[in-house]
């Protein structure tokens, strides 16, 4: 039986100065890669917090209805530890698979062209601040449990307007990625914006032939369909 999330009570949230191995604290440089659809209906850019939700994603922290909601963007990104290369072996370790597998994992087909699916990774010029969802013991004391990673999403975005509001402070949650257990998601929020760069280290579109290796490992080993 999977574990049960119950709804927040922000009532139980404590306050961080408490532990702090609650909060992640990382340096400016710090890696983080998304991927992204620069095409299609709804184009967005690299650094284009999306302020249009909440939508099914896990952590968006827009208000219900959905709608557009001007100040309560969301952007989710993965830590990259091992940069996305053309070497398939590396690659399946890399952000990149986590990226993909998390992007394309409703249908578990992985479209190289449709929307323009690009991968994007950025250093912060700023140190963020985030909760730690999956490596402190807060969404314990906060009454959670690990399910906010990995059950119903629609549960743990109550979770995330709840700590959005109680934390307005910090930058976002940090949380091991649901597809791919190791890897670390990093959910940034529109106070985040000023960490960004003015550009990017790399930009590379999905269908790019030096990303055809690492893609097709990555589908291969994951069981993905690769169109």
């Amino acid at each position: 039986m999977s574990e049960h999330l119950p709804a927040p009570d922000p009532a139980r949230f404590p306050d961080l100065s408490a532990d702090a191995g609650w909060v992640r604290e990382t340096s400016a440089g710090v890696a983080l890669a998304r991927v992204f659809r620069a095409g299609g209906a709804h184009p967005a850019e690299w650094f284009e917090f999306r302020e249009f939700g909440p939508l099914d994603a896990r952590f968006d922290p827009h208000p219900e209805p959905a709608g557009a909601h001007p100040g309560c963007g969301v952007m989710y990104t993965v830590l990259e530890s091992n940069p996305a290369s053309s070497d398939p072996a590396s690659a399946i370790e890399s952000a990149f698979a986590a990226c993909l597998l998390e992007v394309f994992q409703q249908h578990r087909i992985i479209r190289r062209s449709a929307g323009a699916p690009t991968l994007a990774v950025f250093e912060t010029t700023r140190p963020l601040r985030m909760l730690d969802l999956s490596d402190s013991d807060w969404v314990a004391v906060a009454g959670g449990n690990a399910a906010i990673a990995s059950g119903d999403r629609e549960r743990s975005r109550e979770w995330a307007r709840a700590i959005r509001a109680r934390y307005p402070e910090l930058d976002g949650v940090v949380a091991a990625s649901s597809v791919v257990p190791p890897a670390r998601v990093v959910v940034l929020w529109s106070s985040a914006s000023d960490a960004l760069p003015r550009h990017p280290l790399a930009l590379l579109r999905l269908d790019r032939e030096e990303l055809t290796g690492a893609v097709d490992a990555i589908a291969e080993r994951y069981g993905y369909l690769l169109l």
